[in-house]
């Protein structure tokens, strides 16, 4: 997979195409992205914590499918 993210200065950008992608069909998509500045709330690393902390001390989570379920969610 080849992703790009750039702030075009013309109306025409040329990209180079990976050789194991020639002969094959590829989607090219171009779409605009947010404003990084604009409705993104950063998060310290203190606001993380202060949220997870203890997350996983209620006796009814199990740890471990909890973490296999999170992870499950990424392999799909």
């Amino acid at each position: 997979m080849l992703r790009e993210i750039i702030i075009p200065r013309s109306e025409s950008y040329s990209i180079g195409i990976p050789k194991e992608y020639i002969n094959q069909k590829v989607e090219i998509l171009v779409f605009p992205l947010p404003n990084s500045n604009e409705g993104v709330n950063k998060k310290t690393k203190q606001d993380i914590l202060e949220q997870t902390a203890g997350i996983l001390s209620s006796k009814e989570v199990d740890p471990i499918a909890w973490q296999r379920d999170l992870r499950g969610e990424y392999e799909r």
